[in-house]
């Protein structure tokens, strides 16, 4: 079971802003990955979500796939900030040996694109040819995203 992503933003703002006397029981690298995993795990929630409602069979599809198909429903400059935004989360998710490990500082300034770009996936279409927030007619009744089964 998975918090809903407002409840996953939240989690991560704990994190990164401990509250007094408690600061010591992680350290701050641990905190900072920890964080950017929780809003990775937000977009992803909110991708899959968004992926629901316009196209149920997309959900199967792998996360590379739902960020190319974005763009054409969702506009290029929010598929750019959004692959831009998670794959900032992604490599500060990972642990390198060979580098520091990322500063709250660096993720709590995800916190707000992360945020908005939850807000900014527009409704799904409605199919009837009007223009989306991404410049480009709405789907047509049958034409799937996902191709033939």
């Amino acid at each position: 079971m998975t918090l809903p992503t407002s409840g996953l933003v939240a989690a991560a703002e704990r994190l990164l802003n401990p509250p007094p006397g408690t600061a010591e029981a992680l350290a701050p690298g641990t905190r900072a990955r920890a964080a950017a995993a929780l809003l990775r795990l937000a977009l992803d929630e909110t991708m899959n979500g968004y992926w629901r409602r316009i196209s149920p069979g997309m959900t199967r599809s792998k996360g590379r796939t739902k960020m190319l198909c974005l763009a054409y429903y969702a506009g290029p400059q929010v598929a750019r900030r959004w692959y831009a935004v998670w794959a900032a989360l992604s490599s500060a998710c990972h642990h390198h040996s060979y580098e520091l490990p990322p500063t709250p500082a660096e993720i709590r300034a995800r916190v707000p694109d992360v945020a908005e770009l939850i807000r900014s996936l527009p409704d799904p279409p409605a199919g009837d040819g009007q223009e989306r927030p991404g410049g480009r007619p709405g789907r047509s009744a049958g034409r799937s995203v996902s191709g033939p089964r």
